[in-house]
């Protein structure tokens, strides 16, 4: 029920891969992860939903029980342990209620987050054929996206990494504006003084280590995740 937690572990991975490659390029595709990326936020959000399902059926279960406090003193041993299932299996699902909301708003972190990728690859193949106006309309979009992916990056289990780092992706944007204005004026003294604007940015933003990021987001949830199980095995028992 709460078994995506190796999903961010794996999508950090590759987003290490692209963006330590960010100047000399990289093989991981933004695109297919965004489509993996979606199909693990649907896949929360479903198991949200489960959860509230059958938190209900438990609910109406430990009435059930309730209902039956008539019964000899005998049956009423029997009674008890089954409540206490129930209520180890609520505490559960409780924690699985909990993890499924908080990877919801992660997942849409990096759906913001892949989309300024896309953008980023789209705007190092226009920049490269000289296609300045595509460029810019480009930017514009990307900037909307960084915008985004900065306001979700505060999303419980992200680490202040991330935040940072759509801080500098801001940056990125602003300079590389900066980078196609001085390149649609020909002006050769902004171009290069954009330019080593832009690498410093790219040079931060390849800086970030997302393997120790996804690590950290797997620590956050552990707890979480654990306490799920213990509860589970006690409802089975």
């Amino acid at each position: 029920m709460i078994s995506h937690q190796n999903s961010l572990n794996t999508t950090f991975k590759d987003i290490d891969t692209k963006f330590k490659g960010l100047s000399s390029g990289s093989s991981f595709d933004p695109k297919q992860a965004r489509t993996l990326i979606d199909q693990f936020v649907a896949n929360a959000k479903s198991a949200g939903a489960q959860v509230e399902q059958d938190d209900s059926s438990l609910v109406a279960a430990r009435s059930s029980l309730d209902e039956q406090q008539w019964l000899t003193v005998l049956s009423r041993g029997n009674l008890d342990k089954e409540s206490a299932r129930i209520e180890h299996a609520r505490k559960a699902l409780t924690s699985a209620k909990t993890v499924s909301g908080d990877y919801v708003l992660d997942g849409q972190f990096l759906q913001a987050f892949m989309d300024a990728a896309i953008d980023l690859d789209t705007l190092g193949t226009q920049s490269a054929n000289a296609d300045l106006t595509s460029a810019k309309t480009t930017l514009t979009t990307m900037k909307t996206h960084v915008d985004k992916a900065l306001e979700l990056s505060t999303a419980p289990g992200l680490p202040k990494e991330l935040h940072d780092l759509m801080v500098d992706f801001q940056s990125l944007v602003a300079d590389f504006g900066k980078l196609l204005d001085a390149a649609a004026a020909g002006d050769l003294n902004a171009i290069t003084a954009a330019e080593a604007l832009v690498e410093k940015d790219a040079n931060k933003i390849s800086a970030y280590d997302f393997n120790k990021i996804g690590t950290e987001i797997d620590d956050f949830y552990k707890p979480m995740v654990d306490a799920f199980n213990a509860e589970m095995a006690k409802a089975t028992a």
